[in-house]
């Protein structure tokens, strides 16, 4: 099992030993493209697994968030205080940009 503290350098595999992390992996790997065969299918879900967090987000074309990532990690680390800063955060962010569209 992989010890605390996860960082943005984590596989989807280290912080599928916690219950986000699990939660994660089933949807990056719902997510992913249709394959030809259950092999290709299987290398597919092993490369994804060990690939780390950062990579996933850089790789996502904006699908997968340095928040969402960044809370995600948060989660694993049992520092829930920490996405509920970010939450907000985000909200005053879109709140703003909504704002902005009306007032035009």
């Amino acid at each position: 099992m992989t010890s605390r503290p996860f960082t943005r350098q984590s596989t989807v595999a280290e912080l599928a030993t916690t219950a986000p992390g699990r939660a994660f992996k089933a949807m990056i790997l719902r997510q992913l493209p249709p394959t030809q065969t259950e092999k290709e299918r299987r290398e597919l879900e092993e490369m994804t697994l060990n690939f780390p967090l950062e990579t996933l987000v850089e790789l996502s074309e904006g699908k997968l968030t340095w928040g969402i990532a960044d809370s995600l990690v948060d989660l694993a680390n049992r520092q829930p205080h920490r996405v509920a800063g970010r939450a907000a955060g985000a909200g005053v962010g879109a709140l703003k940009k909504v704002a902005g569209k009306v007032r035009r």
